[in-house]
């Protein structure tokens, strides 16, 4: 809806790769079963952890590995996030037909005389809301 996709061309070609997507979920499913079933990944095959001083911190080991052991994956993540956000707002800048936009420096640049135009009227004589309530005597 807000990004103007046509749902139906998307629905058109869904059957067609059908024979590529049921052997590709099949392993994904095969996957999640060897990770979630602990037989390989329990906690008993891993060792226990090692008690830190006190004045250990989380944050800086964490800084740390981030910016020396996984500084690539580190780094490929940030340049993706930021494709992501560029795309995010080149699909919300677009123009479209259909939208309306206004240009705030025409609205600015726009003078009192441009708008408003003062009509001078002779004042009618008639029946008002007055004469209307008193069946028109009001004089």
């Amino acid at each position: 809806m807000m990004l103007d996709i046509n749902l139906d061309k998307l629905k058109e070609g869904f059957w067609d790769y059908l024979p590529l997507a049921l052997p590709v979920a099949i392993l994904l499913m095969l996957e999640m079963a060897v990770v979630l079933g602990g037989r390989f990944f329990g906690l008993d095959k891993y060792s226990a952890t090692v008690a830190k001083a006190a004045e250990y911190s989380n944050t800086k080991e964490l800084g740390r590995l981030l910016y020396t052991e996984y500084v690539y994956a580190f780094e490929l993540a940030a340049v993706i996030l930021l494709v992501a956000i560029v795309a995010a707002i080149a699909l919300t800048m677009r123009k479209r037909k259909d939208t309306k936009y206004l240009d705030p420096a025409r609205q600015i640049a726009v003078k009192r005389a441009d708008r408003v135009r003062l009509v001078k009227m002779a004042a009618e004589q008639g029946s008002g809301i007055r004469d209307q309530e008193s069946g028109g005597n009001a004089k």
